[in-house]
């Protein structure tokens, strides 16, 4: 049950368990709801001209990590996972608002913690920001009216139509499953 104190950072997930986005217990963080979450949550703060879900670029974003290091590809594949709690919240926002990213990164420890991961050294989420921000040039160009600002498309062959949320939740917890059992 839900915590539904007003003040509470308790939230209801998908699977029907409660989160605290303030105190976050890696013992509530759950696969299947950061991948509802995050297939929920369209990116570039719902302004694209067709829905594409947060889930889905994270799952390009982990391609885009070497094949043969399943660690980066799971870093990669779970780097907005913060974000299937407290939203996709759009970059200049973020960079205004430090609390916001300190509550963020509290989530991201807890996500660490709940599948028993180190988290990224400096090295490896660098090598995840860039991957991310390849895609973000990349789905700029392609959905976004004018996408100039994220800088020039990488000439990547990502299928970005969006799939049913049902279809893209099963990807991402399928993904996070095959690259989990691999480290």
């Amino acid at each position: 049950m839900v915590d539904s104190q007003a003040g509470s950072g308790r939230i209801e997930t998908y699977s029907g368990c409660g989160f605290d986005v303030f105190d976050p217990d890696p013992d509530d963080v759950r696969l299947l709801d950061i991948a509802a979450g995050l297939a929920h949550a369209c990116r570039f703060g719902g302004h694209c001209r067709r829905f594409y879900s947060v889930a889905h670029h994270s799952i390009h974003v982990s391609r885009e990590l070497p094949a043969d290091s399943p660690r980066l590809q799971l870093l990669g594949l779970l780097h907005d996972a913060g974000e299937a709690y407290v939203g996709d919240v759009p970059r200049p926002l973020k960079a205004r608002f430090e609390s916001f990213e300190r509550v963020e990164e509290r989530v991201l420890d807890a996500v660490w913690t709940a599948f028993d991961i180190e988290p990224p050294t400096d090295d490896e989420w660098d090598r995840v920001m860039a991957a991310d921000d390849r895609l973000l040039a990349y789905e700029a160009d392609r959905i976004l009216e004018d996408g100039s600002w994220a800088g020039r498309a990488p000439d990547l062959e990502y299928d970005l139509r969006s799939d049913s949320f049902d279809a893209i939740r099963e990807r991402f917890v399928s993904r996070g499953e095959a690259l989990l059992a691999e480290l």
